[in-house]
């Protein structure tokens, strides 16, 4: 390597030094000018002498399954007599509610699905008006004609209801005196996932994971169209086990030749996934038959780099630190900061004395 070189390679190291420290100089600016710390210098960044830059490289992992959730509850619906048109349940002691007008929405939001109505067969006499079709008037009580005294008016009003026989449509069986039993069934979608960090500095877990980071791997992978299809007509739980396991081995082959290398600690990954897997239900075995069954639609597992600087200062002589976080190069301080009379205090201040002012004069 020549002189020319080694002397572009340092300038550069230079340059991006110094942007680095502009941007922590432009955050500690942002966070100190905020009205919610009056006693903070503001423009402390421009102020202040940025002594040392830590970059703490910190990882969030992500591993989730999207799932769809189906639950039945028994119930009715009025029977007019003809064919009916929708879902029928041929038999019981089988089937499944995956069976029906299924449609997965596509990525990874909490949406509802489907509603529907699965028949049982099984049509019988409306209870409530015993299959007639009626019943006795709501409004009239049957009566069809009665009156009513105003006392204020000192009047008598005659009233005829509408009802014409004092009877009205069944509300429960529509007027029709019969109702088909069937399944009332509704779809969920939801992404259930867990996420750990690969960090070992001092900023606490709660800022970290709420915080925003660039995307470094993501694997999406659907469950196999064929399988879902078996598993709607029901398959073996060792047949869910085996694709469970492809699938296993298949996403930690590609985090081991992804990202593996730009983790501090690449089991903290492996384990998570290790984790999810081995607590992650078989819908064959855990499914309630007809009443509620879940089934996974694809897997998702992300990996996002977080910036995390840890940041030593000098102020007025004293020093102190603090944390830049994030894309938006978010501040966390932990221990003392500068503190003095600035204009923040004194409009604070002045605005809470005009208003003690104009609630003494009132």
């Amino acid at each position: 390597m020549n002189s020319e070189q080694i002397m572009i390679q340092e300038t550069g190291a230079i340059h991006q030094g110094i942007q680095s420290d502009q941007s922590i100089i432009e955050a500690m600016n942002r966070w100190s000018g905020s009205f919610s710390k009056p006693l903070l210098p503001s423009n402390l960044g421009s102020k202040a002498t940025i002594k040392q830059v830590t970059e703490e490289g910190a990882k969030i992992l992500s591993m989730g399954v999207y799932m769809g959730l189906r639950t039945a509850v028994l119930g009715t619906i009025p029977y007019d007599g003809s064919t009916y048109e929708g879902h029928t349940m041929k038999d019981e002691s089988a089937g499944t509610l995956w069976a029906y007008e299924t449609n997965f929405p596509d990525g990874f939001a909490s949406v509802n699905g489907e509603k529907f109505n699965i028949s049982l067969g099984h049509i019988f006499k409306c209870h409530q008006c015993r299959g007639s079709g009626r019943i006795k008037c709501q409004r009239c009580g049957g009566k069809i004609r009665w009156t009513t005294y105003s006392k204020s008016a000192d009047k008598y009003t005659e009233h005829v209801c509408s009802c014409g026989d004092g009877k009205q449509d069944c509300p429960e069986c529509d007027g029709f005196g019969e109702l088909l039993k069937v399944l009332r069934v509704k779809t969920t979608y939801k992404f259930d996932h867990k996420k750990t960090k690969d960090y070992s500095g001092a900023l606490p877990e709660s800022v970290l994971m709420g915080s925003s980071g660039n995307v470094i791997f993501k694997n999406t992978s659907e469950f196999e169209k064929r399988v879902i299809a078996e598993a709607i007509d029901g398959f073996e739980p060792d047949e869910f086990n085996r694709l469970m396991l492809d699938m296993h081995s298949e996403l930690k082959r590609e985090v081991e030749e992804k990202v593996a290398g730009q983790l501090i600690n690449p089991n903290i990954l492996q384990n998570l996934i290790d984790d999810y897997f081995k607590n992650l239900p078989n819908p064959v075995d855990a499914n309630k038959r007809l009443q509620e069954e879940f089934l996974p639609v694809r897997m998702k597992c992300v990996v996002k780099d977080v910036p995390v600087k840890a940041v030593k200062y000098e102020y007025k002589g004293n020093d102190y630190s603090l944390y830049t976080y994030g894309n938006e190069s978010d501040v966390w301080v932990d221990g003392k900061q500068p503190a003095e009379f600035t204009w923040k205090l004194v409009i604070i201040v002045s605005i809470l004395a005009i208003v003690l002012w104009l609630s003494l004069t009132r």
